[in-house]
Order: C-alpha cells, then sequence, then structure tokens
C-alpha cells in the first residue's frame, strides 16, 4: 500500500473579496520530462500522458466545502475524490454552519483534521467510515492547521485568524497545550521548516487595517510550545506562506501587492519581491524543491490562472501564466507525492482541475458540487485504502 506523509503546503485562506488562501515536490526526472515536453514528438506527448494518469492511481483527494458563506444553515462538508477517474464520493458533513477550511491528513491515510472556522474548533475525521470526532475548541476563527514536523503528528498548530493567537493542539489527547498570542492582527497561514523547529505565520491583517508581516516562532517543547520571534516585515497582505524542502527559504504570497517574498531562513531576512500578474491567494512547492505554482485569482480585472515559478534560480523566476477557466477563482493546489500532476481548486466554479507538470498542461475540470452556496477550499491528498 502506497503511504507517504501529507506535508500541509502552505497554510489556510482567510476570507476578503475572495477567500484567501501552502509545500508538495517533483521526482528526480522531472527535469527531464520539462525537457521533453519542450518537444513536438506525438511519442514525448503520449508518454507523458500515460506517466500522469500513472501518477494519480491509488491516490484520492479530500476538499473542504465551507458552503455557508458565513451562514448558518448551510452544512459544512469534506468532499472526497478519486484522482484516477475524477469521481467524487459521498461528502461528510462536518456540521451546520462549521465552515471547514482548512485539512490536513495523517501518514497513514486513516484520520484528517479540519479546522471549523465559524465554531471555533478542530475536529478529526475517521476516513474510513466518515464518522466526525469530539470537537475541540481552540482559538476564534481557526483558519490554517499543520503538523508539527518531529512530533511524531502528536501536535498540531492552528492559526485562529480573529483571535490573534496560534493554538497547539495534542492531537492524541485532544486537549489544548498552549495560546501563543500573535503580535499582529489576522494570522493567517503557517508552514513549519522540515526539523520543525521554527514556524512561520503570515498576518493577513483585518478589514480596516492590512497587514504586512511574516512572525517567526521557534517551536519548544516539542510542539507543544513556540517562542515569538522579531517580526519579518514583507509587504502589503500576506495571506500564503511555504517553506522549501531543504528549509532554506519560505516563500511569501501578498495578494495586497501581487507578488512573493522569499525569505531567508537562516538570517529572517526578505529578499526582493517577485512580481506575478495578479492577487495570489495560495502558493504550492513541488515535492523536490525546484517548483511552485501560484493560485492566481483577481476580479478587477477578472484573471483566473496558475504561475508557474522556477525555484531553481536565484532570484525565482515566473514562467508563462497556465490559464483556468474563466471565473473558477483558483485557490488551494495539491501537488502528488511524484510530482508529475497538480490539482487546483476551484473557488468559484466548484470544480477540481488537474495540470500535467510536464508542460504545465491543464487537463478538463470535475465539478465537485452544483450548491450555489459551495465554498471549496482546502485539498489534501492521500493512499486510497
Amino acid at each position: 500500500m502506497l503511504q507517504f506523509r501529507m506535508m500541509k503546503i502552505g497554510g489556510s485562506v482567510r476570507r476578503s473579496s475572495t477567500r484567501i488562501g501552502r509545500v508538495g515536490f517533483a521526482s528526480a526526472a522531472l527535469v527531464g520530462l520539462l525537457v521533453v515536453a519542450g518537444c513536438s514528438s506525438t511519442t514525448s506527448s503520449v508518454e507523458s500522458t500515460e506517466s500522469s494518469a500513472a501518477s494519480a492511481v491509488d491516490l484520492i483527494a479530500y476538499i473542504t466545502n465551507s458552503q455557508d458563506n458565513g451562514k448558518t444553515t448551510g452544512m459544512g462538508s469534506v468532499i472526497p475524490i478519486g484522482l484516477s477517474d475524477m469521481v467524487t464520493g459521498m461528502p461528510i458533513d462536518t456540521g451546520e454552519g462549521t465552515g471547514p477550511n482548512d485539512i490536513i491528513i495523517t501518514a497513514d491515510g486513516t484520520t484528517a483534521w479540519v479546522t471549523n472556522e465559524y465554531t471555533n474548533s478542530v475536529a478529526s475525521i475517521d476516513l474510513a467510515t466518515g464518522v466526525v470526532g469530539p470537537s475541540i475548541a481552540v482559538g476564534a476563527e481557526p483558519v490554517a492547521i499543520a503538523f508539527v514536523p518531529g512530533s511524531n503528528e502528536q501536535w498540531a498548530w492552528t492559526s485562529n485568524y480573529d483571535g490573534k493567537s496560534v493554538t497547539t493542539i495534542n492531537l492524541a489527547t485532544g486537549s489544548v497545550g498552549t495560546t501563543i498570542k500573535m503580535p499582529n492582527a489576522g494570522p493567517n497561514t503557517i508552514a513549519f521548516t522540515p526539523d520543525g523547529k521554527y514556524c512561520y505565520v503570515a498576518n493577513w491583517g483585518t478589514s480596516s487595517k492590512a497587514g504586512s508581516t511574516v512572525t517567526p516562532i521557534q517551536v519548544t517543547d516539542g510542539g507543544a510550545g513556540g517562542t515569538i520571534m522579531p517580526n519579518i516585515k514583507v509587504g502589503l497582505n500576506p495571506n500564503w506562506i511555504a517553506v522549501t524542502p531543504d528549509g532554506a527559504t519560505a516563500y511569501v504570497a501578498k495578494k495586497g501587492s501581487s507578488s512573493i517574498t522569499p525569505i531567508d531562513v537562516a538570517t529572517n531576512t526578505a529578499g526582493a519581491a517577485i512580481n506575478v500578474p495578479g492577487p495570489p491567494i495560495e502558493l504550492e512547492i513541488s515535492p523536490d524543491g525546484a517548483l511552485a505554482y501560484v493560485a492566481i485569482a483577481g476580479s478587477a480585472p477578472e484573471i483566473d490562472a496558475v504561475v508557474p515559478m522556477d525555484l531553481t534560480v536565484s532570484p525565482a523566476t515566473v514562467g508563462a501564466t497556465i490559464a483556468m477557466a474563466p471565473k473558477s477563482q483558483p485557490h488551494w493546489i495539491a501537488f502528488t507525492p511524484d510530482g508529475l500532476l497538480a490539482y487546483v481548486v476551484g473557488n468559484g466554479d466548484s470544480t477540481l482541475t488537474p495540470i500535467t507538470v510536464a508542460g504545465n498542461t491543464p487537463g478538463t475540470p470535475a465539478v465537485l458540487s452544483t450548491d450555489p452556496d459551495a465554498d471549496m477550499l482546502a485539498i489534501a491528498i492521500t493512499a486510497k485504502k
């Protein structure tokens, strides 16, 4: 049975005019595939398509559907979809008015943990039975959740947007460890360094005052606590952060300035901003750290796209825009473990679109829901059981 550690790729999303929005990989063969994709050979195209299809076998994605858009009458859910056939399964209801936002899955693929933004809680889901466990109360409006690397998935942290805090949770006991008060308003997404020593928090801000900082936290007590470090100025409305697999660089997506800022983890200094052609909602890094995909969604002007970034050069360079369906409003992105495919959640049209990484080619979107109140957000991929 295929198993892999589900790394929370990026963080969560804070609602503004659209939901805002984390680390993935490609195999060592990715560079070769990219070269082949540039040729006109029909054989190369067929081989690339077959390889991409094979990479989705025995994988299943789970997508959170906040559904209620802030209304207490909506039934929040998590929607499973098989990636080999792109067929959705029965939604797992998380409860009326819960507003499930972010999701992570244990390495063995048996349990998911979901943040419920509107009930200020976190809950587990048994993926074999669809049974939702008891709620764990955390801070106000938890939008992101991530396992602490090196804690054997005993500890996870949530960022609480309205609570201006980060909460540590002992998943083994279902109890809260520490509430870390944040120095800036609107903590949105969180991302750990792979060694689990540091956590970076993107401070989105509020509707009245835009945030402009990332707060590093030194992890203490094996994940039970943390010590706030000096803020890093990055620019307007940082909403997403992802750390490269080697732990050297954190990339910050800033919706307010349509750019990405790299942070040198060794020195906690911000580099020069990298412009992208619209508001970045989420940024996902491929499993080998060579590539990032940035979800772009804007309303004025309308833009629905994914932008690739080459991370093998410094500074990283932006590639040709991958156009997505009009009004799809790309949000979360997840790579398959082999890095051959990426999947993009369309918040605007409730779809899931595959992208073949070799050639940056989007496939046919799958419809996740026809509910006009659907609010598709986070995606996590694991192996079928």
